[in-house]
């Protein structure tokens, strides 16, 4: 169970010389980087010399997995070291849970300084990823409430200016104990990365985002040279997932749960004269195993609420056993997005040695050495091998499956926004059972419809949007985000009636989708239909009690039927709810006029 791990728990900053030699930590992840388009990892259509850099000194783990293949959970599952269906974070847009532990909290405990410096705002502080840092450099204060989606480019910082941030506070603080993470989010599309030189080398846009990154880190490495930090720090460098670029049909990531998506890069970089460990490491290792090795490597104790497990010993047993067959705990991942986005079934996999097994209706299992891009399925022909793999990943979801503290919070209406504007789906939280629902693998020409449909939207293109979430209601006409969405295009085209009539058989197909509800209530805010305004915007908080929208428009709805008192109330929630919304913060300003 995820608990505050409180200071007397933790040996003070007076003991830390016995308990560790207090090298600095240098963490680099950067975001949606494949493993197998790095030189490093056999890559030939590109050289990325700045990353491969990296094992110089070091060690390369050759099989390390994600455990989910989302930003922001798979960030909360490597900081936590606990499994996504353990901290409840499944989804972008969700919330840590409060008092939960992370590596930084640990670090900072034990007397270091602690600064993360972010590339994308799903990772901004407001989801909770922030706990231990004393420094926290997310600068994405978009809007709070805001009708329309952002633009991608306000939603991410480049990573020379996220460098940046990063060296000035190494040049600030030389001679410190420090944990320094830095996030680069320029592989993630739009590849606005993607330079004319390297239209003009023939590379694909990712591939030539990879090679701008490349650089980046380049500057990156020389001024922690520079610096005096290379020496003397422990360098981690990881991706949080990887990026279909086509594979299995899946453009970018998150739906399926291939090895094209999870399968990530993972160099430690030893600080000099450190005991020798292995230039590479065979795996398979999860990002899960990444905090718990630091702290062992510090001399640190591992709390108790971390669940991954130090690779060191592995290592010492790797380097004296060079030869020899390794053994290796089996690695989990999950994917539980076409779940909560559309009803679907759940994907779940388990790693082991060669093998890997993926639940889902349509089970299946590859062996991943003869068998890298996961193309034939080995099932039915070794379905005793299956059901041994099936059975392990039963007793992994089963053990230490306790509830944290307070579960996440989905996504606000402003979240979602940002959500789709880059693609993502606004997914909610449903729950579901083991594998029940259809295979997504059976849905994805549903899935990719949805993609268009929403993709036109966003741009827009109202009239190409709407006859595309026709079809696919056509199809499956309980899916509740087409009909959500196919709502708005209705309000775009000034037929409110019928946005009326698809937000509420949405509402009936699900009655805990929230933005239905939301949608409802402004409709009828905007109309002069208080009454129903509030009853709908009541509805919604009943099922996102944090949710800005929900508090904002029952605010104005109390105003407007004359209830002020009720209002200011629900304003000044809605205002502690987004400090940054301007708009929130004039209605709470008109509205104490009124009240003098």
């Amino acid at each position: 169970m995820l608990l505050v791990l409180g200071l007397a728990a933790l040996a003070p900053f007076q003991t830390l010389a016995a308990e560790g030699d207090g090298a600095p930590v240098i963490l680099i992840s950067i975001d949606t980087l494949r493993a197998d388009h790095l030189s490093v990892y056999g890559y030939k259509r590109l050289r990325t010399p700045h990353l491969d850099a990296f094992v110089k000194g070091g060690t390369l783990f050759r099989r390390a997995e994600a455990q989910i293949p989302l930003t922001l959970p798979s960030h909360t599952s490597f900081f936590t070291s606990t499994y996504p269906f353990e901290n409840h974070v499944e989804e972008n847009g969700q919330r840590v849970p409060a008092g939960v532990v992370t590596l930084a909290s640990v670090l900072r405990a034990h007397g270091y300084a602690t600064a993360a410096f972010i590339g994308s705002d799903f990772l901004d502080s407001r989801f909770g990823l922030d706990a231990g840092f004393d420094v926290y450099d997310s600068p994405f204060e978009i809007e709070a409430g805001r009708s329309q989606s952002p633009a991608p480019a306000a939603l991410r910082r480049d990573g020379s200016l996220v460098v940046r941030a990063a060296r000035e506070y190494l040049d600030a603080h030389r001679g410190q104990r420090v944990f320094v993470f830095v996030h680069l989010y320029d592989l993630h599309t739009p590849y606005s990365s993607w330079t004319q030189a390297a239209r003009a080398a023939g590379v694909s846009p990712y591939d030539g985002a990879l090679a701008y990154v490349d650089k980046v880190i380049g500057g990156l490495q020389q001024a922690l040279t520079s610096g005096g930090w290379w020496d003397k720090s422990l360098v981690v460098l990881l991706s949080d997932h990887g990026e279909g670029l086509g594979e299995h049909r899946e453009k970018d990531h998150g739906y399926f749960i291939y090895e094209s998506t999870l399968w990530v890069p993972l160099i430690v970089h030893w600080p000099v004269g450190t005991p020798s460990y292995p230039a590479a490491a065979r795996g398979p290792v999860g990002l899960i195993d990444v905090a718990p090795t630091l702290l062992s490597f510090l001399h640190l104790p591992v709390p108790p609420e971390f669940h991954g497990q130090s690779l060191l010993g592995a290592l010492k047993q790797e380097r004296a056993n060079a030869s020899g067959e390794q053994r290796s705990r089996p690695v989990f991942s999950e994917s539980v997005y076409a779940r909560d986005a559309f009803g679907w079934a759940p994907l779940r996999a388990l790693h082991a040695g060669r093998y890997k097994f993926i639940l889902a209706p349509r089970e299946e299992l590859f062996d991943l050495e003869a068998d890298p891009h996961e193309l034939s399925n080995l099932l039915p022909g070794k379905s005793a091998l299956a059901n041994e793999l099936k059975n392990q990943l039963g007793i992994l979801m089963a053990r230490d499956n306790h509830a944290a503290p307070g579960a996440a919070v989905g996504p606000s209406p402003e979240t979602r926004a940002r959500l789709e504007s880059l693609g993502y789906l606004a997914a909610q939280p449903r729950g579901g059972g083991f594998s029940s629902g259809p295979d997504p693998k059976d849905r994805l020409a549903e899935y990719e419809l949805y993609q268009k449909a929403l993709g036109a939207f966003e741009e827009g293109c109202v009239s190409t949007a709407l006859p595309l979430f026709r079809k696919i209601l056509a199809a499956d006409s309980k899916n509740t985000l087409a009909r959500f969405h196919l709502g708005e295009c209705y309000l775009k085209t000034r037929k409110g009636e019928l946005a009326l009539r698809e937000w509420a058989t949405t509402l009936q197909i699900d009655p805990t989708y929230a933005p239905a509800a939301e949608a409802i209530g402004q409709y009828n805010l905007d109309h002069g239909d208080y009454a129903e305004a509030r009853r709908r915007f009541q509805q919604a908080l009943t099922l996102t009690p944090d949710g800005f929208t929900a508090r904002f428009g029952l605010g104005l709805a109390e105003e407007r039927a004359g209830h002020l008192d009720v209002a200011r109330q629900h304003l000044q929630a809605a205002c502690r709810l987004a400090p940054h919304s301007q708009a929130c913060a004039r209605e709470l300003e008109s509205l104490d006029l009124k009240l003098k």
